[in-house]
């Protein structure tokens, strides 16, 4: 399924946590400039449901760069979720609450069938499944986060760069979990 395999896509090549990239909108993705906006993380809360709340530190909220093959899997993306959005027709969520009562025109990046937000609990219990149906280890999600990290790493990107993109409120934490790729 082509929201499953962006996801997967997405988050290695972002590095963002699950409730950071189900937090998206259009809005914030520039793709000519290819860039991306962290405004807001999505979590459920019993009760409430699924809500948007403000990024996990200061530092969380953010802006990326992303490569062309990120940004031509979000343009093939994009289309597929407007194919999706006239198949549904009249049951898409038309808008979504994002902030303190602030209801805007849904343009989320990843949803469920009708365009509702998703709740990151389901990207997590998801995810075994098909490692499982592809054979392949038994891994978290966040290690897609961690494999991302690594990889700047590996590529000699600046600890403080990587610190900055995984929105790390101090380069310390980086170095802490990363300290064995650091040379």
């Amino acid at each position: 399924k082509i929201l499953w395999r962006t996801v997967i896509t997405f988050d290695l090549l972002s590095g963002l946590r699950r409730a950071e990239f189900l937090g998206l909108r259009w809005s914030d993705v520039d793709l000519d400039a290819g860039t991306i906006s962290i405004e807001r993380n999505v979590q459920y809360i019993p009760g409430k449901g699924t809500v948007f709340t403000t990024p996990k530190t200061k530092r969380s909220r953010r802006c990326i760069k992303i490569g062309p093959e990120c940004v031509q899997l979000l343009r093939e993306y994009r289309q597929h979720q407007k194919a999706e959005r006239v198949k549904v027709g009249s049951e898409w969520v038309r808008r979504v609450e994002i902030e303190n009562g602030k209801t805007v025109e849904n343009d989320l990046l990843f949803t469920k069938w009708n365009g509702a937000p998703i709740d990151p609990k389901t990207v997590t219990t998801w995810f075994p499944g098909f490692l499982a149906a592809h054979d392949l280890p038994a891994v978290h999600f966040h290690s897609l986060r961690h494999t991302n990290a690594s990889l700047l790493i590996a590529a000699h990107v600046p600890v403080t760069t990587v610190s900055g993109r995984l929105g790390h409120a101090k380069t310390s934490t980086t170095t802490d979990i990363y300290a064995g790729f650091i040379r």
